[in-house]
């Protein structure tokens, strides 16, 4: 009789439909606050290192105390390394180095010049893959490639995902633990939740996710059982991420166990 398979979501500390997805992303500061007064401090110059795409919320403050945006004008020096937002919010888009300086709006007085040097990160060191787990990775840039329907929100073709060892690592124990102690779960026993798990390959991440799944006989089942859930699907078309680690493991009984870990640097 055919095993019947398992999917299972996460719900990241709230109850809420959708598979275990963490990202660094500060806040920006809210707007409003007492006016700044004409008094100020010698204008910092203040380094900072970033690698492309990662979005960085710089801040000015004033007496320990942030200064609000809205007192705040922001521009850049060169748009094509780092852009700026009204808010402070920096995005790095090129290789290179730039000035971001804040001033104060109306008086243009400088408040603080930023550094800000951008790399391009190195490139990820490719996951050993099995037939069965490269058929995974082939099977899952496929459906990238084409675009999806994921529940009722339409996904438009992402880039393909690079296999990285780190991500790979992280994957392969969590499939071999869940085989190994019988449970089907995110967090295993002990408590250790994917970053948990990500952060001890050694994997420094902007924004990761996990899809995991259980029962599956091959590569083709596994996969369009993820595509067919909404959860685990948005994970596997967001553009976001740009790297795989993929783990396979097969319990005593030969039931198979199957790990995604998506990521971003």
């Amino acid at each position: 009789m055919r095993r019947l398979s398992r999917l299972l979501l996460l719900a990241c500390l709230v109850p809420a439909l959708g598979a275990c997805t963490v990202s660094h992303r500060a806040a920006q500061p809210e707007a409003g606050g007492p006016a700044l007064p004409t008094a100020q401090v010698v204008p910092a110059a203040t380094a900072r290192n970033m690698t492309l795409g990662q979005d960085m919320q710089l801040e000015v403050t004033l007496n320990g105390r942030p200064v609000p945006p809205g007192h705040l004008t922001w521009t850049s020096s060169d748009p094509g390394v780092v852009t700026i937002s009204a808010g402070g919010l920096a995005r790095a888009g090129g290789a290179g180095q730039a000035s971001v300086r804040a001033t104060q709006t109306g008086s243009g007085h400088v408040l603080a010049d930023f550094r800000v040097r951008v790399t391009a990160p190195p490139p990820p060191t490719p996951q050993r893959l099995d037939a069965l787990t490269r058929q995974v990775l082939e099977l899952t840039n496929a459906a990238r490639a084409r675009g999806q329907t994921c529940g009722r929100s339409a996904y438009p073709p992402a880039p393909p995902l690079e296999s990285e060892a780190r991500l790979g690592a992280a994957a392969q124990a969590h499939a071999a633990d869940m085989a190994a102690r019988n449970y089907f779960n995110h967090i295993s026993p002990d408590g250790r939740a994917p970053k948990d798990r990500i952060n001890a390959a050694g994997y420094s991440w902007r924004a990761i996710a996990e899809n995991i799944a259980a029962g599956q006989a091959d590569a083709q089942e596994v996969v369009s059982g993820w595509l067919s859930s909404e959860g685990h699907c948005r994970n596997l078309m967001n553009a976001e991420y740009r790297e795989l680690g993929i783990g396979l493991a097969q319990n005593a009984v030969g039931k198979r166990y199957w790990v995604q870990n998506f990521g971003t640097r």
